[in-house]
């Protein structure tokens, strides 16, 4: 079951289009715990109030559920999320990023590159013009500073063997390689060899979110995930 996990943040519009677009066989929709006596209070409301909005649009046309989590405690969201993963393991995921709290967005990019989850982001058509009325006089989103949290770090320094690095670097060179790319003009049973070792470093580099394997007709080839172009550039 393909499944999309996106905030409700406030953006009615723009969530309500991206799962429509997305195709889904099912929406998890990402709310957030309200929170008692703090000031974030009204704002947790709020949040709540538009995710039963889009709960309603989208059951019209697709299967929905929601998750709360604490939109500002990031062991939360990860926690949770990660427990919502385990409980659908066998789902098919794709993570949409461009709702909710900046915060919300920086666990759930976290969440993508150590699950290796496909990341998604929605560019909307505009700004509310209101509220950009309201910036232009000197207005913001937030008032004040209540304190700051720490973001989880990745080590992305992946290490790769210098077999794999050749492979890198040529599809660096031609975007998309073949079997054929790889053996070149060797014969014998060093082709052989060399088909088999192809075969056991694209599943090596797909497993690390770096390439992606397609049939090019009756052929195999692999290209750089975006992921793995980023990684590229510093071979």
């Amino acid at each position: 079951m393909k499944v999309y996990i996106i905030p409700s943040g406030w953006d009615r519009d723009l969530v309500i289009k991206t799962a429509f677009k997305s195709g889904a066989d099912k929406i998890c929709l990402i709310s957030t715990k309200q929170k008692k006596g703090h000031s974030y209070s009204k704002s947790d409301k709020v949040t709540q109030e538009v995710n039963k909005f889009i709960l309603q649009e989208l059951s019209k046309f697709t299967k929905v559920e929601f998750l709360e989590v604490n939109y500002i405690d990031i062991k939360d969201i990860i926690i949770e999320i990660n427990n919502y993963l385990k409980r659908n393991k066998d789902d098919n995921f794709t993570i949409n990023l461009s709702t909710g709290s900046h915060l919300l967005s920086a666990a759930l990019m976290f969440i993508s590159f150590t699950k290796n989850i496909k990341l998604e982001y929605s560019l909307s058509e505009g700004h509310n013009k209101k509220i950009m009325a309201l910036v232009e006089k000197g207005e913001g989103f937030h008032n004040g500073l209540s304190k700051i949290i720490e973001i989880p770090i990745i080590n992305s320094k992946i290490k790769f063997t210098p077999k794999e690095k050749i492979l890198i670097n040529l599809l660096k060179e031609n975007k998309k390689v073949g079997v054929k790319d790889f053996i070149k003009d060797v014969k014998g049973n060093n082709e052989n060899r060399l088909r088999s070792e192809f075969h056991f470093l694209c599943k090596k580099l797909k497993d690390k979110g770096l390439v992606e394997i397609r049939n090019d007709g009756n052929l195999v080839k692999i290209v750089l995930t975006s992921f793995g172009e980023i990684i590229a550039e510093d071979l």
